[in-house]
């Protein structure tokens, strides 16, 4: 299948044209942030899928439907293909979700079904046009398989209609407010101390959730809060089933030509608007053995993910406990990378990983039921994964961290950490609200 290429005005931002196709089907828009992030490359944003593949989450907890999903999406790609060629991020294909729930289904984890909202485990629609931005050949451009109104309406459109679209606003309509006070995540953390100590597992991410209401525009509250909160893998997902605000800064899988890359986090210190103090914090991650240790066991446990399905030989630690610094927070961030073997694909190797070691603990299956346990509510979107799956087999997906989610007018974040042995249940504590202040700041305000 071959496709077609216009060039677009570089000089309009990517979000003004986003804002002209927000309330279209299932419209989508990747935001890299570049001008915070100059290392990160594209923008992309599409609407409107010919196909759309959803996994409800009201599905009875058995192994039949597995594979299922991901042979469904396999499938529905196979009938588009198109050539790879590397400076087209996305000529096409699945963009979409994957919740964290569908992890605990994947393992054949009992939910304890204490859902005060529904949500899809799975949604990715099939697009074959998109507007992408290269920020390193300093040009946009529109991609699209067969040309249609939609097309036509993007390509005529002038800078000054894109320019008046007009911002609309949102307010809170309760307090935010956490499933956990500090006693009782004080109990949980104890409790997974014990665990630890007893020998079940050797870390475990726990995390509290927020929630409050609000009235208004989620794409008013996505751009307020990337002044303060931008990330190099953010996200806006217009679904009618609810809206995905995400400003994650952690990759979870990127493919390319067979080789796969993925960048865990584990380790973090606040930024400090005093540069003494912020010095500091950054030596005192550099320097920890605790989070260093944190961060080895789960690069341990992605190098077996990963080896699943890559080939013998080919999984490498590219970088170990480097520090990237984000919006609110530095991290201590690794790189493992390996290549796709002949005798397995792309989609077996993210079923295989799903979801991400970073944010379950080690070993990752009796995390994972240490979490169901004791966290009070489903994890939904939050530490799943968000991104796209091309034509062409070029993959790209975050770990869904720093996300929000907005269902019936109630807006939902999460904040977490991984717990160890010597773990301070007064630092993590601290640690899980650092990694959502600007959020809870805005919302406070």
């Amino acid at each position: 299948m071959t496709y077609k290429i216009e060039q677009l005005d570089f000089s309009i931002p990517s979000h003004k044209y986003f804002e002209f196709i927000k309330n279209n089907d299932w419209s989508i828009y990747l935001n890299s942030n570049n001008d915070k992030y100059p290392d990160q490359r594209f923008d992309i944003l599409t609407s409107d899928p010919l196909e759309k593949i959803i996994l409800d989450d009201d599905i009875s907890n058995n192994q039949s439907f597995n594979s299922d999903i991901f042979s469904s999406l396999k499938n529905a790609m196979e009938k588009y293909k198109c050539e790879s060629k590397d400076d087209i991020p996305f000529c096409g294909g699945a963009m979409g979700f994957i919740s964290y729930d569908y992890g605990n289904k994947l393992h054949n984890i009992e939910n304890k079904n204490n859902k005060d909202f529904q949500y899809p485990l799975i949604a990715f629609g099939i697009y074959d046009w998109c507007i992408i931005y290269d920020y390193l050949k300093r040009k946009s451009f529109i991609l699209y398989h067969q040309k249609n109104k939609l097309i036509d309406s993007i390509l005529k459109l002038s800078i000054s209609q894109l320019s008046s679209n007009e911002s609309e606003s949102f307010n809170c309509t309760s307090r935010c407010e956490s499933n956990m006070n500090y006693d009782l995540y004080h109990a949980k953390l104890s409790k997974i101390m014990n665990y630890i100590k007893r020998g079940d597992c050797y870390q475990v991410n726990l995390a509290q959730r927020f929630s409050l209401g609000f009235d208004g525009d989620e794409y008013s509250i996505y751009k307020t809060l990337t002044k303060s909160f931008a990330s190099p893998y953010s996200a806006f997902m217009n679904y009618p089933f609810g809206k995905i605000l995400s400003f994650s800064p952690e990759r979870f899988l990127s493919i390319n030509n067979g080789f796969v890359e993925t960048k865990p986090i584990k380790g973090t210190r606040p930024i400090s608007i005093d540069p003494v103090i912020d010095k500091k914090n950054i030596k005192d991650l550099k320097t920890s053995e605790k989070d260093k240790a944190e961060n080895l066991m789960i690069v341990d446990l992605l190098r077996n993910d990963l080896g699943m399905n890559c080939k013998n030989g080919s999984i490498k630690v590219d970088k170990l406990f480097e520090i990237e610094t984000f919006a609110n927070v530095h991290h201590l961030v690794s790189t493992i990378s390996g290549e796709v073997d002949n005798d397995s694909n792309i989609y077996n190797l993210i079923k295989d990983a799903f979801p991400g070691g970073s944010i379950t603990g080690a070993p990752k299956l009796r995390s994972m039921e240490i979490i169901e346990e004791l966290e009070p509510n489903n994890r939904s979107i939050y530490c799943g994964s968000i991104g796209y799956i091309g034509f062409d087999e070029k993959t790209d997906l975050n770990i869904s961290i720093r996300t929000m989610l907005a269902v019936n007018k109630n807006l939902y974040f999460w904040g977490g950490g991984g717990i160890v042995n010597d773990s301070d249940i007064r630092s993590e504590y601290n640690e899980s609200i650092d990694k959502v202040k600007p959020l809870l700041d805005t919302f406070s305000d």
